[in-house]
């Protein structure tokens, strides 16, 4: 057997049962727990759902420690009311890197990991502390390109053109991520465009990516041909960036007779509802907000194709939790989802003019209206896929060896 390393894992959001970054943090604690004697530095709000959790697994794996760290209480206050998110986890990170050295002069830790949040635009505790550090998987670079933006949702292309911005200065030569690049001794990118960014900048790095599933934990039931009109299903927040508009103008031009069923809330949906009432879908298009995710995992069988034409999704769980109830997915070439859509389990429309990309999508529908047998095939195909490529066991496996090639490395460069 291996020799266990101590590591450090900086997971900020880090909450089991969760969803999102807050189920990334937590599922990479303990997969590297595995193998490894793995401490997790994570917010002290995150104590008695882990604590909680822990203490239903001790009997099962070995259990990563956690260590608990936050700001003060008058930050702590700031931000639960002005909801400043992202400037506390700026001053969070800062005061992590002490966190971080004094419990470094502790342990003596091999290894450093930074998992959460999974985005490049932000610095990190763990660089920095003569260890080898792996960054990632990273994602975030992403950009809605101009003619596919939300021109007519002001709050949302305010946004959007900020973001687009931000990642334009960010990753330039000679700015901030270049710097941070050279601080890790290993970067896993989460999807093929952060790739290609770190490629640019003269970085090689492991594609991986950033979510994953529990496969055998999940419900499943084999999917079966049905008959009548294509059903279609979207599950997510109902924002701009998801391109719920794209898909409802698709399904006016695909010319079937689908129905589509959209699961979530969001500041899109009032805009969502009245281009439905202006394109006289309303017999054809059902809203179902919010409902609790283990609702979710059962009606995905009710559904013959996901739809998921997001712009700019570095992960995409309600993705791979379709294709792992074995329905294939409709979503644009970008980002998380077009990571998971392999060839025969998908279509990936790819990004262009708004009126090519509504054809593609229209197109992709019609596909499969005009062959049930094509969605049972390629339902299959995509169930297949999440199991070999997105199984948090096989991820943790694989993570286990690019940490040995992170320590190799540093120990030949010493």
């Amino acid at each position: 057997m291996a020799e266990r390393l101590k590591v450090l894992i900086s997971a900020y959001a880090c909450e089991p049962n969760k969803g999102s970054e807050p189920e990334v943090g937590w599922q990479w604690g303990l997969q590297m727990a595995r193998f490894h004697e793995v401490t997790v530095l994570t917010r002290a709000n995150n104590r008695p759902a882990i604590e909680a959790a822990l203490e239903s697994l001790k009997e099962r794996q070995p259990l990563p420690k956690f260590v608990y760290h936050d700001r003060g209480p008058a930050l702590l206050a700031l931000k639960r009311r002005f909801k400043f998110t992202k400037i506390y986890y700026l001053l969070w990170q800062r005061s992590a890197q002490a966190v971080v050295r004094h419990l470094h002069e502790a342990q003596q830790f091999d290894l450093m990991h930074h998992v959460t949040f999974a985005a490049f635009r932000y610095p990190t505790a763990i660089w920095g502390h003569g260890v080898p550090s792996v960054w990632g998987p990273i994602g975030g670079i992403e950009s809605i390109p101009r003619q596919l933006l939300p021109w007519g949702h002001p709050v949302s292309l305010g946004s959007e053109l900020l973001r687009n911005f931000s990642n334009a200065i960010q990753s330039a030569p000679h700015r901030v991520l270049p710097r941070r690049t050279s601080a890790s001794a290993v970067i896993l990118a989460s999807t093929a465009e952060m790739q290609k960014t770190f490629l640019r900048l003269g970085r090689q790095c492991e594609l991986m990516p950033a979510i994953g599933l529990s496969t055998g934990q999940m419900p499943h039931g084999p999917h079966r041909q049905m008959e009548g009109p294509l059903k279609l299903l979207f599950v997510g927040n109902i924002i701009a960036l998801k391109g719920i508009d794209l898909a409802l103008e698709a399904l006016k031009e695909s010319q079937t007779k689908a129905s589509f069923t959209l699961v979530g809330n969001g500041n899109f949906l009032e805009a969502a509802k009245r281009l439905v009432e202006k394109s006289g879908l309303k017999e054809r298009v059902a809203f179902q907000g919010r409902i609790a995710h283990e609702a979710v995992l059962r009606i995905y069988s009710d559904y013959d194709v996901f739809i998921f034409p997001s712009l700019h999704d570095t992960g995409g769980y309600a993705v791979i939790e379709a294709m792992l109830n074995e329905l294939p997915v409709i979503c644009l070439d970008c980002g998380g989802p077009a990571m998971a859509v392999r060839e025969n389990c998908g279509v990936k429309v790819p990004l262009g003019s708004r009126s090519n990309v509504i054809v593609g999508l229209a197109s992709a529908i019609s596909r499969y209206d005009q062959s049930r047998a094509l969605v049972v095939s390629e339902g299959r195909a995509a169930r297949e896929v999440v199991l070999q490529e997105y199984d948090w066991n096989r991820k943790g496996a694989r993570m286990n060896e690019i940490y040995l090639q992170a320590l190799a490395r540093h120990e030949s460069e010493q």
